[in-house]
């Protein structure tokens, strides 16, 4: 999959024109695949997606939901109402997976991770990422 880093806007690219996005769909289903192995997909309740819906998170999303028919929030709805007496016990209830295509200063992770954490002290906690800086992952698929 042809993935570029565009430094005027401080991000990366996923070339869908030059690889065709039925190769970008393969290797991400091929991915989520790979992570249904190490973590079980099946396990997880809620899926936490960043608020900008990129086609890569989409097609994770998509290739997630052949596992489990997770209940879908976005990271600024988590961040903006942690409070929020239904979401809360929602969450401290569940198994909650955070995806997203790249990982870059993660920093909005650690935000999410916080606040996730003092809503669910108890329950699992994954983040699944297909790139991202190797110092900021505890382990990779």
């Amino acid at each position: 999959m042809g993935v570029t880093y565009d430094v005027e806007d401080k991000k990366f690219v996923f070339d869908f024109e030059h690889d065709g996005a039925e190769d970008v769909g393969l290797s991400l289903q091929r991915a989520v695949d790979v992570a249904h192995k190490k973590i079980n997909l099946y396990h997880y309740d809620i899926v936490v997606m960043p608020e900008n819906r990129t086609k890569v998170n989409q097609y994770m999303l998509r290739y997630i939901y052949r596992f489990n028919q997770p209940r879908l929030c976005r990271v600024d709805e988590i961040l903006s109402k942690p409070m929020d007496k239904e979401l809360s016990s929602m969450i401290r209830q569940q198994n909650v997976l955070v995806i997203d295509d790249v990982t870059t200063s993660g920093s909005t992770l650690n935000k999410i991770l916080r606040t996730l954490r003092i809503l669910n002290e108890d329950n699992d906690i994954t983040i699944f990422s297909l790139i991202g800086r190797k110092d900021l992952m505890a382990e990779s698929v």
